[in-house]
């Protein structure tokens, strides 16, 4: 019998943490998050504001010396925020177009 609860991921999620670059929607403000996991379509990062699902988000990673995270500028949209306290939140979004910055 198959779990209830399974994993639906195409691209297994890769567990990291290193600063990214973010900004949502047409804005040419970036704002520093952290990345806490990601797989090749998707990304999850804390933020210090709240980003309203299907928003359009561009993200640049920042690895300094963490070579399990490629060095990337993304484009795609939020699919999930949650509040984990008064200034936190859990962003998930879904990479539509990636390249590599090297």
């Amino acid at each position: 019998m198959e779990k209830a609860n399974k994993d639906k991921r195409v691209f297994p999620r890769i567990d990291t943490e290193c600063p990214v670059l973010y900004s949502v929607g047409s804005s040419k403000k970036w704002q520093v998050a952290i990345q806490c996991n990601m797989s090749a379509s998707g990304l999850l990062m804390q933020t210090k504001e709240q980003i309203p699902n299907d928003f359009a988000i561009s993200i640049m990673t920042k690895p300094g010396t963490n070579r399990l995270v490629p060095e990337i500028s993304a484009k795609g949209f939020v699919t999930r925020c949650v509040k984990k306290s008064d200034e936190q939140f859990e962003v998930s979004s879904k990479l539509t177009e990636v390249k590599s910055q090297k």
